[in-house]
């Protein structure tokens, strides 16, 4: 939480024009931001408080550089910039929750704008950074298997995708995370499930030991010469589902099981971008009674899925 109270740049004094009453105003404001996402032509960014009811906004249009706030190009991160031109900053008061006065093309009528103040044009400095993670429960450092930092030249089943973005990191159509890797913080994938005992050499030198191959980096689970996408035999891109006659587990799991359904399809890859963009206000500006030089705005998080939809 951003505490900023205006007193000569610490604290700021108004007075009332009615009965000569000295109020202290105290921007108590957390640094998360809600998007209104229902406007085509424009982004609004805001956040309220109680104890009194207050809110801080940003509106600023929605053109081809400000979407890449939101979306920043991989090749210039961090993203940074600055919004100009049409830039609104706008403080009101209320006597009650506003929240539905914003983000609605027909605003509510319970809520009273008590004080509206609006800066004169502004500019906004806006860094943006991503994470990407493919969800499959393992931290993308456990994925850098030659430890070198670099989880881009990380792929272990040399399918294009990196093994930080990749859903089935052996190519056997199970994704990793349903695969008992067994991730945690303690022990890291110390007790990920082999079911086989194979074991593989992970960094290409002769002279350190081949270490386990747990089966979410196996493409053959159980050891009987079958890929275990191969072992699909409804042919659905699902071989847990599949079991031999009388059996009780699946066949891929089964090394008496060793029939032979040729599958050279593979399960859809998704992965989730996490943008984190910071909001900030270096030009003097002036909301009414409010003035500064500086101020935080706060911060928004987009989460994007690629491939993303048409």
């Amino acid at each position: 939480m951003r505490k900023i109270l205006y007193i000569f740049c610490l604290s700021l004094l108004l007075t009332s024009c009615d009965d000569g009453d000295i109020l202290e105003i105290e921007l108590d404001f957390e640094d998360d931001l809600t998007l209104c996402d229902q406007f085509e032509d424009e982004y609004s960014l805001y956040k309220i408080k109680a104890d009194p009811y207050e809110s801080l906004s940003i509106v600023f249009p929605s053109n081809t550089n400000n979407d890449q706030i939101f979306n920043p190009p991989t090749d210039e991160i961090p993203f940074e910039g600055t919004i100009t031109g049409s830039v609104r900053f706008i403080y009101r008061t209320y006597d009650g929750n506003p929240e539905n006065l914003f983000c609605t093309l027909v605003p509510g009528s319970d809520v009273n704008i008590i004080s509206d103040n609006e800066s004169e044009s502004i500019d906004i400095d806006f860094t943006s950074t991503f994470v990407d993670d493919d969800d499959d429960g393992i931290p993308s450092e456990f994925e850098d298997l030659n430890g070198n930092g670099n989880y881009d030249d990380d792929d272990f089943d040399g399918d294009g995708i990196p093994n930080y973005i990749d859903q089935d990191d052996d190519n056997d159509n199970v994704l990793t995370i349903n695969e008992n890797h067994n991730f945690s913080t303690e022990d890291g994938l110390a007790n990920a499930v082999n079911t086989d005992n194979d074991t593989y050499d992970h960094d290409n030198d002769p002279t350190t030991p081949e270490i386990p191959l747990p089966n979410y980096l196996d493409n053959d689970d159980d050891g009987d010469g079958v890929l275990t996408r191969y072992e699909d035999e409804n042919m659905d891109k699902n071989p847990t589902n599949d079991f031999a006659t009388d059996a009780t587990i699946a066949r891929y799991l089964d090394a008496d099981a060793a029939d032979t359904f040729v599958v050279d399809e593979f399960i859809d890859n998704t992965y989730t971008r996490t943008v984190t963009t910071n909001f900030e206000i270096n030009d003097p500006f002036n909301l009414g009674a409010l003035s500064m030089d500086y101020y935080f705005f706060g911060t928004y998080e987009t989460i994007i899925t690629f491939p993303e939809e048409d």
